[in-house]
C-alpha cells in the first residue's frame, strides 16, 4: 500500500492561480471552460504544450463535439491562442497553446473589481497577492526572452513569488545570471534559485558575490589552476 501511495504522490501537482479560481465566474467562463483550461495547464506543466483532442478526451468527461466547441470558443474570444515556436534543441517548428491572453483578461478583471468600492473587502486577499507579485516582472522576463511567456513559464514565476517566497529582485538577479551564461531557460533559472536557497542566499548582493566566486572557480578549473 505504501508503494502505491508514493507512486500517486510522485505524479506531481498542477499549479493553478488562486486568483483565477476566484474570478473565472466573474470573467464569464463556464465550469467546463475553466476545467478545460486547467487541463491545458496540466499538460503544459508536464511538458506537453499542444495536447491532442484525443489526449484531452481521455481526461475529460466532455463529448468530442462539446470539447471542440469549447476550444473554438476559447480561441475565438481570445482566451487562448495557438502559437508556433522553434525547439532550441532540435530546431524543429511546433505549435503550442498560449494562455497569456487569459492572464491579461484576469488582470483586467481584477483591476475592474478593485475599482468597485462596494466589493473590495471580499477581495483584499487577492489585492495583497497581486501587490506581492508585480505584473512588471512578467514583462521583464518577456523582454529578456524576446517573446511572450508560455503558460508554464508564467506559472513558474507565480510559484516563485507566491509559494517559494522569493523576492522579485532576487528572481530578476537570477534572470540576469542566466542571461550572462547564455542559458535563458526557465528551468535553469529555477536551478539557480534553488542553489541560492541551499546556500541561504537571500539578498541580491549575496547572490552576485556567490555567482562571481562560482564563475571564478570554474574558470580556474578550466585552466588547470589551483583554487
Amino acid at each position: 500500500m505504501d508503494s502505491h501511495i508514493l507512486q500517486l504522490l510522485q505524479e506531481g501537482a498542477t499549479s493553478v492561480s488562486n486568483l483565477l479560481l476566484k474570478m473565472y465566474k466573474r470573467m464569464s467562463l463556464t465550469d467546463d471552460e475553466m476545467m478545460l483550461l486547467i487541463h491545458l495547464l496540466s499538460f503544459q506543466q508536464e511538458g506537453n504544450r499542444f495536447p491532442t483532442l484525443t489526449e484531452l478526451e481521455e481526461r475529460m468527461s466532455m463529448t468530442s463535439r462539446k470539447l471542440i466547441q469549447s476550444l473554438q470558443k476559447l480561441l475565438k474570444e481570445d482566451w487562448i491562442t495557438i502559437d508556433e515556436f522553434i525547439d532550441p534543441q532540435t530546431g524543429m517548428r511546433h505549435e503550442q497553446y498560449n494562455l497569456t491572453p487569459l492572464y491579461k483578461k484576469l488582470y483586467q478583471t481584477w483591476r475592474e473589481q478593485q475599482a468597485d468600492p462596494r466589493s473590495m473587502e471580499p477581495f483584499m486577499e487577492v489585492a495583497v497577492s497581486l501587490d506581492a507579485e508585480p505584473v512588471a516582472i512578467y514583462a521583464r522576463f518577456e523582454q529578456a526572452f524576446g517573446r511572450p511567456l508560455a503558460p508554464f513559464e508564467l506559472e513558474n514565476i507565480h510559484m516563485w513569488t507566491e509559494q517559494d517566497g522569493y523576492q522579485e529582485e532576487l528572481i530578476l538577479t537570477a534572470l540576469r545570471e542566466a542571461a550572462t551564461v547564455g542559458k535563458l531557460h526557465i528551468r535553469y533559472i529555477d536551478r539557480i534559485l534553488l542553489e541560492w536557497q541551499k546556500q541561504q542566499i537571500t539578498t541580491v548582493e549575496q547572490a552576485r558575490l556567490y555567482s562571481l566566486n562560482f564563475r571564478r572557480q570554474a574558470n580556474m578549473r578550466d585552466h588547470g589552476q589551483p583554487l
